[in-house]
């Protein structure tokens, strides 16, 4: 649970940060990074891809998104929760949605993704999500 808090916190502190090129694209036309799309994870409809922080070509670089909602925390964690089981992620520690916060892991094979949902404001959520091979 210290990882993903440490990693919540390290994730807040570079969506503040101003990137620009492929990896640090901000707005309307973001789209999902290849790696990420190719393992077939959920594109939540409820919400925005805003950022790709970390486009590397593997997965053992990684993949960091940042994405915003306007659903509540609780929603948005079921929503990924399920998702994410379908496909056949697991979970190494099951945690509980706050009305504030989620962070969670999935894991599948050598593969790992750390998922933060957190309330930005009163209506608007950021989600984060980490993809990487272990």
């Amino acid at each position: 649970m210290k990882k993903v808090l440490f990693l919540l916190a390290g994730i807040l502190v570079l969506a503040g940060c101003g990137e620009t090129g492929e990896a640090g694209t901000i707005g309307k036309s973001a789209d999902y990074p290849k790696l990420y799309v190719a393992e077939n994870l959920p594109q939540y409809k409820d919400a925005k891809l805003v950022q790709v922080i970390t486009d590397e070509p593997t997965l053992k670089e990684g993949v960091l998104l940042r994405l915003e909602s306007q659903k509540d925390v609780k929603t948005i964690a079921k929503y990924y929760d399920e998702e994410m089981t379908k496909l056949g992620w697991t979970q190494p520690a099951i945690n509980e949605a706050t009305e504030n916060s989620y962070a969670t892991q999935y894991e599948k094979g050598d593969k790992y993704l750390q998922f933060t949902a957190s309330k930005i404001t009163g209506t608007s959520q950021t989600i984060t999500i980490s993809l990487m091979q272990k």
